[in-house]
This record gives C-alpha cells, structure tokens and sequence, in this order.
C-alpha cells in the first residue's frame, strides 16, 4: 500500500520540477502562440468598413507589410508578437472570394499575391480593421483586397463650406432738394408827392403837395 502511494507521488513531483524551472531558479517561459491554418479555411473575403477585404479562418482581418520584400518578411521579434504572422502546416486552404492563383507560401507563412499575411492583436473580433494604415516598425499596415493589392483607408469626407452670407446693400438715402426761397420782392416806397396834377401844380413839383412858393 506505501508502495503504491510512494509511486502515485512520483509524476506529480515531475510536473512540479517542470513547472518551477530548470533547477537553477528560472522560469521556463511558454511557447508563444502564432495564428495557425491547417485543415481549415486559411484565406478567404468578406465584406467590412473598407470593402472586401482578406480574413483569415477566424474572420479576422488579414494585413500586408510596405517593409517587406517581395515574400520575405521584415516582421519578427517584438513586430511579430504585435502583428503574428498566418501560417499554415502544408499547402493552405482557399476560401470563398479568395484566389487560389493567389496564394502561396514563404516557409510556413501564408503569402497572397507576394504578400506574406499578418494579423494584428488589437483586432478583437471579425471583421476589426483596427491596424489600417498604422505605420510601425519602419512600415505601413494595410489590409487586402481580393485581388491581392493593399486596400486605402476611407477619406474623410470634406467639411461643408459654410456659405458665406450675401451683403445686403445700404440703400442710398435720396437727397431731398431744399427748396429755394422764392425771392420777396422790395416792395416800392411809395412817394408821399401827390401826383396827376396834385398840389400848387407849378412846374417845380410836378402836381406834388403846395411847397409853399406861391405857384411860382
């Protein structure tokens, strides 16, 4: 009985040593993980914000990378923990509007139209296009089309003029003519002599008032 429990402790003190390290007090760190495509769809196009786009079996956009060359990636370390590589284990699977012509491989990374794919990990869910147009690790991130070239971001539509108000002209005031003043005549004095033959009538006041002469 002590024998059989003495060896039921054996394997669980190995997954312990495993576990806790190496012996020296480090930790073995795990495998990273990497998007893989075996025996499922590994490329096919579905519709999103920017068009028919690739995506790969989960749904999950697939991008290229301007730094690469050709089918070789420019993409590793830190570049690929943030954009994994879509890899498959043999020849991949095509999926609806996707070219078979199309795709291909570059060691274990799935390639479409000479571009080696990758997905981005800010994408949480089908369909996201969270890495368009970024530009990281000396290169821009675009998804692709169905016909294997990168696809632009939408523009931003452009602002709407405001219109500019039309001036409403100041009517011109119309001067009013001042009138001129009618000229007042001088009235003319008029003479206190009595005429027509008025008076003494002598020659010297021609019928004024009597200058007192005696009609001389």
């Amino acid at each position: 009985m002590r024998a059989l429990a003495a060896a039921a402790l054996v394997p669980l003190s190995a997954l312990a040593i495993a576990a806790c390290g190496d012996g020296n007090g480090s930790a073995t760190a795990p495998a990273p993980h990497r998007q893989t495509a075996s025996g499922s769809v590994a490329v096919s196009v579905a519709n999103s914000r920017l068009g028919r786009i690739l995506v790969g079996a989960n749904g999950r956009t697939l991008y290229l990378f301007t730094k690469d060359s050709g089918t070789k990636s420019a993409c590793s370390g830190a570049c690929a923990a943030a954009w994994p590589p879509l890899r498959a284990n043999g020849k991949p699977a095509v999926g609806s509007g996707a070219s078979a012509a199309l795709v291909g491989t570059s060691g274990a990374q799935v390639t479409y139209n000479g571009h080696p794919l990758y997905f981005f990990v800010k994408d949480k869910k089908a369909k996201d296009t969270n890495g368009e147009g970024l530009t990281a690790f000396g290169g821009t991130w675009f998804a692709v089309s169905a016909a294997g070239n990168r696809v632009s971001p939408p523009a931003s539509p452009a602002p709407t003029p405001t219109p500019t108000p039309r001036a409403t002209p100041t009517p011109t005031p119309r001067a009013t003519p001042t009138p001129t003043p009618r000229a007042t005549p001088t009235p003319t004095p008029s003479n206190p002599i009595p005429q027509n033959n008025g008076g003494d009538g002598d020659a010297d006041n021609n019928g004024g008032p009597d200058d007192g002469d005696g009609g001389v």
